[in-house]
């Protein structure tokens, strides 16, 4: 059996999966297996203070080390004719600074709470699929990311992943704005003073049953390329079986998902356009929250190791407006930005962030805005060492925060209404 080793690399919200070189254990002639991952540690400070709330709140601090989502995965393909192929996945989560069986969450008193993190992360619990390679295209179905994390720039480990959004070599998941704002949206009473309630676009995970289509790479000439992708799932949340009841159209079959994607890359331009429509399951179409709309467009240009770029977003929640009775009255969304901007120069580079989520509905007091500040070194081609300043404001009616919050980057503590967030991280991110 013939071995031959090198690197595999991923993109940061890892979807896909470019080769730099790929390593490959032959199984048989038409056969390999492909083992990568990518190790994503960092030591971090992070502070809550009141910021815009109402009710003063002692500040909180807290510093530790953290797993900036580490991950182990298999990846295989089989070749059936000429043009065809057979392929799979599989993605493992790894937290490297606790143990599995560590808690996960814990109530005020700090007792566990019977989670633990391997009921939270584990084998196969990223993306994870399998399909045929076509001479129209990559067909496949399993669990992957939807949405949530396109915008993310890694162009650093391949050309076809280069995005119009943040793009930092080394982070902290807290630290992406596209998380903590762009895929974070607010619904709730329209009555001027009622407080916003917090949703999350697809929940900022891996969307289940997906059947998924990627394009060839199209290239007009020889420096510019083109990629479509579109998918659908008829439950992105869970298992088919969650939805029995046939009372006001609540069941399995009442709701679906789909969306698409296309992207382009050439002469220095990177241009993105995503939309995604999702139909709920077990919600009667007369009531609140029935149907999530989000588009996602996105423009950068890169000159001399300078990128600037621009992502807009517009996430609508269909009978998500309430008056003061809690009656629907419309629906509710809101519109966000976020412009990055960055410099690199041999193995070294800056990055500044912004990204402002608007008003919901028009209504007083419910935007919120990230600054994020980052320099990063590379310490090998697929090795990084950086530092990263975020900031998180929200007005006095929304409580947008850092991705993972309450959950494993700030123990137990979650924003309130109008606080404040600031947090400063050290992180090695390693691909391998």
């Amino acid at each position: 059996m013939k071995i031959r080793f090198a690197v595999v690399a991923a993109a940061s919200a890892l979807a896909a999966l470019p080769m730099w070189a790929q390593t490959t254990v032959s199984v048989s002639s038409s056969t390999n297996i492909t083992i990568g991952g990518l190790i994503a540690m960092g030591v971090k400070n992070a502070e809550i203070s009141q910021g815009n709330a109402s009710a003063a709140r002692v500040t909180a601090n807290e510093t530790g080390v953290y797993d900036n989502t580490s991950r182990l995965w298999f990846t295989s393909t089989s070749k059936i004719a000429d043009g065809w192929n057979v392929f799979m996945r599989i993605e493992s989560r790894m937290p490297m600074n606790v143990r599995p069986g560590d808690a996960l969450l814990q109530n005020v008193g700090g007792v566990p709470a019977g989670i633990a993190v391997n009921d939270a992360s584990g084998w196969a619990d990223g993306d994870s699929w399998a399909g045929i390679g076509t001479p129209y295209g990559n067909f496949y179905a399993g669990h992957c990311h939807l949405y949530v994390t396109d915008g993310i720039s890694v162009g650093y480990l391949a050309p076809s992943l280069e995005h119009p959004g943040e793009g930092y070599r080394v982070w902290d998941v807290q630290a992406l704005g596209i998380f903590n704002i762009l895929d974070t949206y607010m619904t709730g009473k329209q009555d001027g003073t009622s407080l916003m309630t917090k949703q999350n676009t697809l929940a900022i995970t891996r969307s289940r049953n997906v059947i998924k289509w990627d394009s060839l790479t199209f290239k007009p000439d020889a420096s510019s390329m083109l990629n479509f992708s579109l998918a659908w799932s008829k439950n992105v949340a869970g298992a088919q079986n969650v939805w029995v009841s046939n009372a006001n159209g609540t069941t399995y079959e009442g709701g679906q998902t789909i969306f698409g994607k296309a992207l382009y890359n050439g002469y220095g331009v990177s241009a993105m356009a995503v939309y995604v429509d999702q139909k709920f399951q077990g919600v009667a179409s007369t009531a609140a929250n029935t149907e999530l709309k989000a588009m996602r467009l996105g423009a950068s240009y890169k000159w001399n190791g300078i990128k600037a770029g621009l992502i807009y977003d517009n996430t609508s929640m269909v009978n998500g407006g309430l008056n003061a009775a809690g009656a629907i009255i419309g629906n509710s969304g809101r519109t966000a930005f976020q412009v990055p901007v960055s410099y690199q120069w041999g193995d070294h580079g800056v990055y500044a962030t912004y990204t402002l989520a608007g008003k919901t509905e028009s209504q007083a007091n419910t935007a919120a805005k990230q600054m994020t500040f980052a320099y990063d070194y590379a310490l090998t081609k697929r090795a990084f060492l950086g530092v990263a300043l975020t900031t998180i404001n929200n007005d006095s009616r929304v409580n947008y925060q850092g991705f993972l919050t309450g959950y494993s980057a700030f123990g137990t503590s979650s924003l309130s209404y109008g606080e404040s967030w600031r947090q400063l991280s050290l992180s090695l991110n390693y691909w391998f």
